[in-house]
């Protein structure tokens, strides 16, 4: 699977191994950290070669696309936005952004980008995804880019050590193709 798009300010590429010190420096504040359900916190060096080989993989089995969110104007690393296959159709979309680049509209732009890829080269029919309680600003981008609510649960987040409200989102390929035309 090769997805490398080019918003009008971002470019999309696999997660490489040069990008270490710029994970280390997003994934070490826990402001960003306790927002995704299976990122450790402190997070190491060895995390993410771990998390490296793990997206290298999947993207030849064809059960996640993960790309690193870079700024075309300079090149910086500034997130991240994935989508993990859960079951046959099923897709479920992810993101996270170093705070500086908080309220800039990165992830709205992104995960476009990554969902149109999932629902028109990768077939999904659903995406899923979700937001903690207490990060609203994520539950608002997921509204930007469509998804309606699908209820609540309790999900575990590494980072923090205990299962947190996460509120369900979903979007199907019918009302994606459908706002797509409006």
């Amino acid at each position: 699977m090769s997805f490398h798009p080019t918003t009008q300010r971002l470019i999309l590429r696999a997660p490489i191994m040069s990008d270490q010190q710029d994970f280390l420096r997003i994934l070490n504040d826990f402001d960003v950290v306790k927002n995704l359900a299976p990122v450790p916190y402190p997070y190491s060096e060895a995390h993410f070669r771990q998390f490296v080989t793990r997206c290298d993989q999947a993207r030849r089995n064809g059960t996640a696309l993960v790309c690193a969110v870079t700024r075309a104007m300079d090149g910086a690393l500034i997130g991240l936005c994935a989508v993990d296959l859960v079951e046959e159709g099923v897709w479920e979309l992810g993101y996270w952004y170093g705070r500086p680049f908080w309220h800039q509209g990165y992830a709205t732009e992104a995960a476009s980008a990554v969902m149109r890829f999932a629902f028109e080269d990768l077939d999904a029919l659903m995406l899923t995804s979700g937001w903690f309680f207490d990060n609203p600003a994520s539950g608002r981008v997921l509204g930007k880019l469509g998804f309606v609510g699908a209820g609540t649960m309790q999900r575990h987040c590494v980072s923090r050590g205990i299962a947190v409200t996460s509120n369900r989102m979903l979007l199907t390929r019918d009302e994606f193709t459908r706002k797509k035309a409006a």
